[in-house]
Formats: structure tokens, C-alpha cells, sequence
């Protein structure tokens, strides 16, 4: 699903709070990453990883872009550590990573798992 006369543009925003790792906490943009192959071989579009919406971190400190995506062999959606490696995800087969339950602690991360708020505008 790298067609991106397919897919519409990614407008929405991520807060994210109250991460056992504070510098999981913040906010996140659509994701500016250059098309890329997943793991699971889908070629990426911009704001997109493996044909669902992606953020990046807004200030730029994450050593992984897209910072929150979904992966499609896992079939969970996951946010990283500004090193990179992943630190909270959440199971599901949602079009957007999911505001009405608790995510889970993944091998990196610290507990308590944040709060996940989406924005149709700008917080800022």
C-alpha cells in the first residue's frame, strides 16, 4: 500500500503522556520519513509506514523515524525511545493507535505505559 494517490494525507497529531520514560512524553507529527522497505515488505509514503499512519517525534530526537507506526507482523502499534528501540505497544488491528486503553510495556520500556491522545490540529 505505497500508492499515495490512495492514501490521504496525514494531518493528525500525537500527544503522548505520563511514559515511565519521560523522553517518550511529547509531541508527535506526521512522519517525514523517505520511503523506506519494512520488515514486512511494504515500501513506505510520506506520514505512512506499512499503509497506516506514522509520527516522528516533533523535536527531531528520535533515533527512529516513524517514532510511533505500526508494525504488520506484530500486528501492534509501537512507540520507540529517542535511542530508537522500542519501548510501549498495543496489540490491536486499529486504523489508529488506540486512546481508550492502557498500551503495554515493551523490552525497553518503563512502566507506567503512557496515555495516547490524537489531534485533528496543531496542540502547540
Amino acid at each position: 500500500m505505497n500508492d499515495t494517490a490512495v492514501l490521504k494525507p496525514n494531518t493528525l497529531f500525537i500527544e503522548v503522556s505520563g511514559a515511565g520514560l519521560p523522553e517518550v512524553d511529547g509531541l508527535y507529527i506526521p512522519s517525514a520519513a523517505p520511503p523506506t522497505t519494512s520488515e514486512s515488505g511494504v515500501v513506505s509514503s510520506p506520514g505512512y509506514w506499512n499503509g497506516r499512519m506514522a509520527w516522528d517525534r516533533a523535536d527531531g530526537k528520535a533515533a527512529r523515524s516513524p517514532a510511533i507506526s505500526y508494525s504488520n507482523s506484530y500486528k501492534s502499534w509501537r512507540i520507540c525511545r529517542l535511542d530508537g528501540h522500542l519501548a510501549y505497544e498495543i496489540t490491536c488491528d486499529e486504523p489508529l493507535p488506540p486512546t481508550d486503553r492502557p498500551w503495554n510495556v515493551y523490552k525497553l520500556g518503563v512502566a507506567p505505559a503512557p496515555s495516547v491522545i490524537v489531534h485533528e490540529v496543531d496542540p502547540r
